[in-house]
């Protein structure tokens, strides 16, 4: 999906609480062994002892409504995802983000894609601005507490460690204040039949947390891969890696080789998850370099897409004219790519 040259990204933010648990904490709470720290691959995770997600995904809105100079009243739509518990029961989450960054009549809807909502809300946030010539801006946000006893941030699925943050980031039609990027192409792909990974075994429950008293993905995924095996998921995954970055770059008129494409930035998955199923498909197909931001974060849920953004304009080396790509994917099964420009002047990125 090719969205041109004048729809921006303004800018895009993570925030972050300040109290975190380490690797060496996991290990000598006894939640993870040393192998297990190596699959997942990060140093700490980022956990919030007071804020919920939906508060943390306010706290990051605000701060990219600070670093655009933009009033509220300027986002007339919000669209929020999120992956985990937002704090109440039958309520709201996208309405209390509207009303808290100061627009309560901003047109508010939730997103729910898994862990690839943050680029599913970006996408749809795209397409309404596409499609409404008077709607002037959009802001996307995620916003997740990864807290027990509901969950385990180290135990609750393999090789994934769970941080607590929000994300924001804020879209619109250039003009001529300077943005972060020039959001030039989207694709997505999706194989539902592996829906089934995150309840085999299980019957449909009357309540949540009904079969273990907290969220526990391993034994769905392992009950599903003692039937299935890995080998099926692992080729479908690699084949749909594939086809979304080769779709984003023919909506986007890129060759794989364009030497103006610097970087692809990679969900903050595992390592031995991006080692055994991502990375094979992007060294093949791509010169760019690939970059982990999740070290210090772990997995955001569906947060990645949006945090990828802001550290790719904070940590890589982008100079106008510049092209990069962010991937990301989410149970049970979509996955997506943008092709993401900065701007060469304040109102004109480089025709592609």
């Amino acid at each position: 999906m090719k969205f041109g040259n004048d729809l921006r990204i303004k800018t895009a933010t993570s925030w972050f609480p300040p109290d975190h648990e380490t690797v060496e904490d996991a290990i000598a709470a006894g939640k993870l062994d040393a192998p297990d720290a190596d699959k997942i691959g990060v140093t700490q995770l980022p956990v919030s002892t007071q804020w919920s997600g939906p508060e943390m995904a306010v706290a990051a809105a605000r701060d990219a409504m600070s670093r655009a100079g933009w009033s509220p009243s300027k986002v007339g739509l919000v669209l929020h995802t999120w992956i985990y518990h937002q704090g109440h029961d039958m309520w709201s989450p996208p309405h209390f983000v509207a009303n808290e960054v100061g627009n309560p009549e901003a047109q508010s809807y939730g997103v729910q894609q898994g862990c690839n909502g943050g680029a599913l809300a970006l996408q749809l946030a795209a397409m309404h601005l596409t499609a409404d010539r008077h709607l002037g801006a959009a802001l996307v946000t995620t916003g997740d507490r990864f807290e027990p006893p509901g969950m385990d941030r180290w135990t609750s699925d393999y090789g994934l460690g769970f941080g607590d943050a929000g994300t924001a980031a804020l879209l619109h039609r250039g003009d001529a204040e300077p943005d972060d990027y020039a959001l030039v192409s989207m694709a997505t792909a999706t194989d539902a039949q592996f829906e089934l990974m995150m309840r085999h075994g299980d019957d449909f429950s009357p309540a949540p947390l009904w079969h273990d008293g907290f969220i526990d993905l391993r034994r769905p995924k392992k009950s599903y891969l003692a039937e299935y095996g890995k080998k099926k998921f692992e080729t479908v995954a690699g084949r749909n890696i594939r086809k979304v970055i080769a779709d984003s770059l023919h909506d986007a008129g890129l060759r794989p080789d364009d030497p103006r494409i610097k970087y692809i930035a990679l969900p903050r998955l595992g390592a031995s998850l991006l080692d055994s199923i991502y990375g094979p498909v992007i060294n093949e197909l791509l010169k760019a370099e690939a970059l982990r931001f999740g070290a210090a974060t772990g997995h955001l849920g569906c947060g990645d897409f949006l945090a990828n953004l802001a550290d790719l304009r904070d940590h890589a080396s982008l100079q106008p004219g510049d092209i990069a790509l962010v991937i990301g994917g989410g149970a049970a099964w979509t996955w997506a790519c943008a092709v993401v420009q900065v701007p060469q002047e304040h109102a004109t990125a480089r025709d592609l």
